[in-house]
């Protein structure tokens, strides 16, 4: 009797059981956001994922000790020198071997310091992040932002002279910069402050970049910067700004363009904070306010100023750079070997001694000069002219002068 319950129990079960299809179920992953898991850029160094400049002189980044999560306020600056670095001893108990005491950085941020040698062509690192693999942008372009914390030592900063680069696997790129809304409090100072670039405000709608496929994230300098960088990463955000543009393009086709007239922010080099060679000033024997006062000395190693006049955007000079020129004036001491240079964002630059525009025959008064833009070369240098990013003037030592009303006219 019991047997046969026992097989009936048996029949009844199988009847009851049904055919399960795994397949049929559709997985939704609910890691990262909306599905993009590639979300940490950088926390610690320690992988191929970071590479800068094989050029020492024009790679900007270094590793350091500090960390986001430490508020270093708390500690004298003067203490600082030893929260950078940690010891490690090792000792070895063999006869005729000797280990030092080895001194090694731990990688927990990136410092990122440059004075920004005009004999560069690129000044910048990438970071390849999740193990190179190719990141699908695309699903999180309207929603997020690269985020990431900022310090510097000495002053506070308003502006970070950086442009965030995304870059595919065809080597194609689009653009943004941290504006001043996106620096919590509109400063960086000795404290971590939390940096936002939203995703929208990068320069892809104009740029022909695969987002379905990035392979790194860039990081460019455009003047001299001496910051700390950590913990960046992919964050939901909701950018409520109307995006005016779908490109960072600025067309200058109406002249005059002013490029200097009595102030201008949007530069390098114009700081006597860090060095005297280059300052705005004005003088009541002079009526047209303010100009650039130039006195190079040994004293600092800048022999060169940089004004980028649409605030560090992209400036179109393609469609008008045959019919156009630039002018300037200048009051001088002495001067020879004087360069000005035009600047695109690929490092590419195109130049002409402009003392050879200079009349020689008085320098007691204001001369105006007047350089015609058909002179540079243009062909020669491969400067991509819709991507202008600004105007350099370099001098040779002991140059001493004034420059004033720096135009682009027809």
């Amino acid at each position: 009797m019991k047997k046969l319950f026992f097989i009936f129990f048996i029949l009844s079960s199988c009847v009851s059981m049904q055919e399960v299809n795994l397949y049929q179920t559709e997985i939704i992953s609910t890691e990262g956001l909306n599905g993009f898991t590639s979300i940490d850029i950088f926390s610690s160094g320690g992988s191929d994922e970071i590479w800068g400049n094989s050029d020492n002189e024009c790679n900007p980044f270094t590793f350091s000790a500090l960390d986001a999560s430490i508020d270093y306020t708390k500690y004298k600056k003067t203490n600082n020198s030893k929260l950078l670095q940690e010891d490690f001893d090792y000792k070895v108990d063999l006869p005729l071997v000797k280990v030092k005491d080895k001194k090694e950085v731990v990688k927990n941020s990136l410092h990122i310091k440059t004075e920004y040698p005009a004999s560069c062509n690129w000044i910048g690192m990438g970071i390849g992040w999740d193990a190179w693999q190719g990141k699908d942008l695309s699903v999180v372009m309207q929603s997020a932002a690269i985020e990431f914390m900022a310090r510097v030592d000495n002053e506070s900063i308003s502006s970070i002279p950086i442009v965030f680069i995304l870059e595919d696997y065809t080597e194609n790129q689009c653009y943004a910069t941290a504006s001043y809304l996106g620096i919590e409090g509109g400063v960086v100072s000795d404290k971590w402050t939390k940096v936002t670039i939203p995703l929208q405000t990068f320069s892809y709608n104009k740029d022909n970049i695969d987002l379905t496929n990035i392979k790194q994230l860039l990081l460019q300098c455009y003047g001299k910067i001496d910051i700390y960088i950590d913990d960046i990463k992919i964050v939901e955000y909701k950018h409520d700004f109307k995006k005016f543009s779908s490109n960072l393009t600025v067309y200058d086709t109406i002249m005059p363009v002013n490029i200097f007239i009595d102030d201008q922010k949007s530069v390098w080099g114009l700081n006597n904070i860090y060095c005297d060679n280059f300052s705005i000033k004005n003088d009541i024997k002079y009526s047209n306010g303010n100009y650039i006062d130039v006195v190079i000395s040994e004293e600092c190693d800048w022999k060169d100023f940089a004004i980028s006049w649409n605030q560090w955007l992209y400036t179109d000079l393609s469609s008008s750079i045959y019919d156009i020129y630039l002018v300037f004036d200048l009051k001088i001491n002495n001067l020879s070997n004087a360069t000005v240079s035009f600047e695109d964002y690929n490092g590419k630059k195109m130049g002409v001694d402009f003392s050879e525009y200079v009349q020689k025959s008085d320098y007691s008064d204001w001369n105006n000069v007047k350089i015609p833009m058909k002179k540079f070369p243009i062909r020669s240098s491969k400067i991509d002219l819709k991507k202008i990013k600004s105007i350099i003037f370099s001098f040779a030592e002991d140059s001493k002068l004034k420059i004033d009303n720096i135009k682009l006219i027809n």
